[in-house]
């Protein structure tokens, strides 16, 4: 399949509000041109001459940033998702989630910290070292 097959397949699947169509349109043209790129390699076209393969190396590697930057701006690459699922997921609380539980709780009943010791994550020579300067 091409990359311009799996972005429609991907974007059948993701919700796309109006105000990102000209984002995907974009993305629709750098995958576009990317299949271009790679047809060109596959068939031999840029192989034959050292400096034109180069070339197109270059104007792929220029492409997939910019899509994948596109894909960030989507929301539809891993790294613009979270890594933690929350919800429904039958996993259980997030641990990001019971920490800021913990800390709402903590300051409703205003405690100043939320009662974790932190001299406990101290190297103690570092604390010797401080206390002789």
């Amino acid at each position: 399949m091409t990359i311009s097959g799996e972005l429609d397949e991907a974007l059948e699947s993701t919700p796309v509000l109006p105000r990102d169509s000209v984002a995907v349109a974009l993305a629709r043209r750098y995958a576009n041109a990317l299949d271009d790129c790679f047809d060109s390699l596959i068939n031999d076209e840029a192989a034959e001459d050292g400096a034109a393969h180069a070339r197109v190396i270059l104007e792929i590697s220029r492409l997939g940033g910019r899509l994948e930057a596109m894909l960030d701006r989507l929301g539809m690459s891993p790294a613009a998702r979270p890594a933690v699922p929350t919800g429904g997921g039958g996993g259980g609380p997030s641990p990001a989630g019971v920490a800021l539980e913990q800390l709402e709780r903590d300051a409703a009943a205003g405690a100043p910290t939320s009662g974790v010791d932190h001299t406990a994550f101290v190297d103690p020579a570092v604390t010797e070292a401080d206390s002789e300067d």
